[in-house]
């Protein structure tokens, strides 16, 4: 028995019966624990001459929400740096101070609101995590059901890797098993495209090119096309209502193209206008809350689009997390952004399994991971 499901039974609460389980059972929040932590990246992902200011050196907080049932839930912010003294963490040790009290079910968790502005997703996964362990359910139920128990993933490329590191990165990665690479704009991307094809022609490249390339990008991506080995381009036109752009890319180009959801600065209603005019192929739908993350799916889904997870270089309990909203999406079917496996340490006792370029949905109670407390206190940071 997992120690999990035994915290749920001995709360009383992994057997109640399916008409009660909404009630007001013993999941009142008597304590919020912060944790400031920053485990780096592993050497050869960004490159050597990289600074300490680079983003993996920005820490983040890991939350435990205790309860008066026991269970204790987890969760992780975005990147929050400033220090643990800072404004946003001030307004982070707010708000877990004012939910003190408060009874997780009483909070909707479609929407949620806090009594203070701050990283709601990392209180939106301890609030999962909470209720799954209480019902005995993994949070991909709680969101629907399971439409995939392994999620596509990829490896990731650092900006500015000199082409002997960028082989290097590439060799690595399908050592490890991964089908895929993502990378943005900084190379000379034909060399950069014939390095990996000659590491592994069964290797496929997502280019993020963030809105950086200008009117003559379609003779450029001709030569990419060329190579043969570019899954998807991210993001090529500078212009933020360029979906004439998108569109005639995707007309003269066998690429598939795919538009970073807050690409053109309208979120949601940006992509209702992407779809109308057939701008993309797929969307990477980016970070965010768990249900903003499915909604957005389901608007792409009903137009047959595909979509990706995307992050910001997370831990092992926001990838935890990602993965069960990706396994509730049916058209989660681009490689996401599941990249805590590329940090020295992701915080979980168990690591998540990365196998032939999928990653496996937890299916324990909650999040179904566990923090490794030694490395949690290992990779705590002061200032």
């Amino acid at each position: 028995m997992s120690a999990n499901v035994a915290q749920a039974r001995a709360a009383g609460l992994s057997t109640l019966p399916a008409g009660t389980a909404g009630g007001r059972e013993r999941l009142t929040i008597t304590d919020v624990e912060l944790f400031y932590v920053c485990p780096p990246l592993q050497e050869g992902i960004l490159p050597a001459a990289a600074t300490k200011a680079d983003f993996d050196r920005v820490p983040k907080f890991i939350l435990k929400v205790h309860t008066d049932a026991g269970i204790i839930g987890l969760g992780e912010t975005h990147r929050m740096g400033g220090g643990p003294d800072s404004d946003a963490a001030a307004r982070l040790r707010e708000a877990a101070a004012q939910l003190r009290g408060r009874n997780v079910l009483d909070f909707n968790l479609s929407h949620l609101e806090l009594p203070a502005q701050t990283d709601t997703e990392a209180f939106e996964i301890a609030f999962y995590d909470i209720v799954g362990k209480a019902v005995g359910w993994p949070v991909w139920r709680l969101l629907g059901g399971c439409a995939q128990r392994r999620v596509p993933v990829h490896y990731w490329a650092g900006k500015g890797l000199t082409m002997g590191e960028l082989r290097a990165l590439a060799e690595r990665a399908v050592e490890l098993g991964f089908a895929g690479v993502k990378m943005k704009r900084s190379y000379p991307l034909v060399e950069a495209l014939e390095i990996f094809a000659s590491v592994s022609t069964d290797l496929k490249i997502t280019v993020d090119l963030m809105g950086s390339y200008p009117d003559e990008f379609l003779p450029v991506a001709k030569e990419w096309e060329a190579v043969g080995n570019v899954l998807c381009i991210e993001d090529p036109p500078p212009r933020r209502d360029a979906l004439d752009v998108y569109r005639r890319l995707r007309d003269e180009l066998g690429i598939p193209i795919a538009m970073h959801l807050h690409i053109n600065g309208e979120g949601v209603p940006g992509m209702v206008n992407a779809i109308a005019a057939g701008a993309c192929d797929v969307f990477n739908l980016g970070a965010g809350s768990t249900w903003d993350f499915l909604g957005r799916a389901y608007l792409a889904g009903e137009s047959g689009i595909p979509v990706w997870h995307g992050s910001a270089h997370e831990l092992g309990i926001l990838d935890a997390a990602m993965l069960h909203a990706c396994a509730a999406a049916p058209n989660c079917t681009y490689p996401s952004d599941i990249l805590s496996h590329q940090r020295v340490h992701n915080l979980l006792a168990t690591p998540i399994e990365f196998r032939d370029s999928y990653a496996t949905v937890p299916d324990g109670p909650g999040l179904g991971v566990e923090l490794d407390e030694d490395a949690l206190r290992r990779y705590v940071v002061t200032a």
